[in-house]
């Protein structure tokens, strides 16, 4: 055992045993004893599996419809995967999840099955979502008040928390059938990417499809386009008469689901 003059400072100790954490260097051996019921690595051992258990756990956490997808014991052997490819680099767990879904597009066993990543993208957004920064709403007594002239010039910027998503499989009935339902879920997936929006609204997290006409509005209006030039170019999927009426219900729903935080 060191002598008092000679013995690591606790930062010493704390540095060696996250490298021993991470990738197993056994520099903290030395500064470790043996006790009468486990030997220097033994006891290293409990540290290293015990940190890999919390991990998973955490990350269990984030992904339920996941590990109900691809079962218990699957599940934990990706997720081992990830946390040795993906070391935690933040303080706080909260980040620790964020590139599974990448990490399954290039999984030897699962990226050839792309409702796997998505699904755990559609878990990851819902996280994000939940966790964004808040905002008041508009109401739709704001759009009353405004004159004929200033429809032209309208803008809105929009809560945090929207999202504009894009799924080749049905990962959010999936994630309902998995989550909701606990009915076995039917996998489908389309040459054609399905877009989706997701946001917060009174605590809780919104989701549903939407159509290429509202998905172009929704982010030109997030570009800083405003309520004419929306009319413009919805032309290319509506009739020119009836533009303005749709563009007026695209802003009615917007607003009366929580979605608009000011009109510009």
């Amino acid at each position: 055992m060191n002598s008092p003059s000679n013995s690591p400072s606790l930062a010493e100790l704390q540095q060696a045993l996250q490298q021993y954490l991470l990738n197993q260097d056994n520099t903290i051996n030395a500064l470790t004893i043996e006790s009468e019921k486990f030997s220097k690595q033994q006891r290293l051992d409990i540290y290293y599996d015990a940190y890999r258990l919390r991990l998973i756990d955490a990350l269990r956490n984030d992904y339920p419809a996941l590990e109900l997808l691809l079962g218990t014991d699957e599940f934990k052997a990706v997720i081992t995967e990830y946390i040795q490819q993906h070391p935690s680099t933040h303080p706080s767990l909260r980040w620790m999840g964020k590139d599974v879904s990448t990490f399954l597009k290039n999984h030897s066993t699962w990226q050839g099955h792309c409702h796997v990543a998505e699904l755990a993208a559609f878990e990851w957004a819902q996280i994000m979502v939940f966790d964004a920064e808040d905002s008041t709403t508009a109401m739709l007594d704001n759009l009353r008040t405004l004159e004929n002239s200033q429809w032209l010039t309208l803008g809105l910027r929009f809560h945090p928390s929207v999202k504009i998503l894009s799924y080749y499989s049905n990962a959010p009935q999936l994630w309902n059938a998995l989550i909701n339902t606990k009915d076995n879920p039917e996998i489908n997936t389309s040459p054609d990417a399905q877009d989706w929006l997701m946001w917060r609204h009174d605590l809780q997290v919104m989701y549903r499809p939407i159509d290429t006409a509202e998905k172009w509005s929704l982010e030109s209006f997030l570009l800083g386009k405003n309520f004419s030039e929306i009319c413009a170019g919805l032309c290319e999927w509506h009739p020119e008469d009836q533009v303005p009426l749709k563009a007026a219900q695209y802003l009615q729903l917007w607003i009366q689901n929580g979605l608009v935080s000011e009109i510009t």
